[in-house]
């Protein structure tokens, strides 16, 4: 499966919403859940927020919950909630066909955040 920052930016800014209650899994509207939860993997490696994601027999990303988001998470969402900067990521990073670190976009934010605050 491909990572899709923009499914990665809506998990986490509905998580920072609250729209995932606690013990509540993760979805998205035209998002499958094993899409979901693959993506919600992916944060909770990134170390943005704690959860879980759930496997079954069939899948090894079934389901996912995120518990909460970790001060690194809400810097993150800071960033990428303002679409000046995810503009700039998505210039920078996604739209240009170039390989990209998860790291790498999480760093680019925080810099752009730093800007705003002189």
């Amino acid at each position: 499966m491909k990572r899709d920052m923009e499914i990665i930016r809506r998990i986490l800014l509905n998580a920072e919403d609250d729209k995932y209650p606690y013990g509540g899994r993760v979805h998205l509207d035209g998002v499958s859940d094993e899409t979901c939860a693959y993506h919600v993997a992916l944060i909770l490696d990134a170390g943005l927020a704690d959860g879980e994601v759930i496997k079954s027999t069939l899948c090894p990303y079934a389901a996912a919950m995120i518990h909460r988001l970790t001060p690194a998470g809400h810097d993150f969402c800071d960033g990428i909630r303002r679409d000046t900067i995810w503009r700039k990521v998505r210039e920078h990073f996604i739209d240009s066909g170039k390989p990209i670190v998860f790291a790498v976009i999480v760093e680019y934010v925080k810099m752009e955040v730093r800007r705003l605050f002189p």
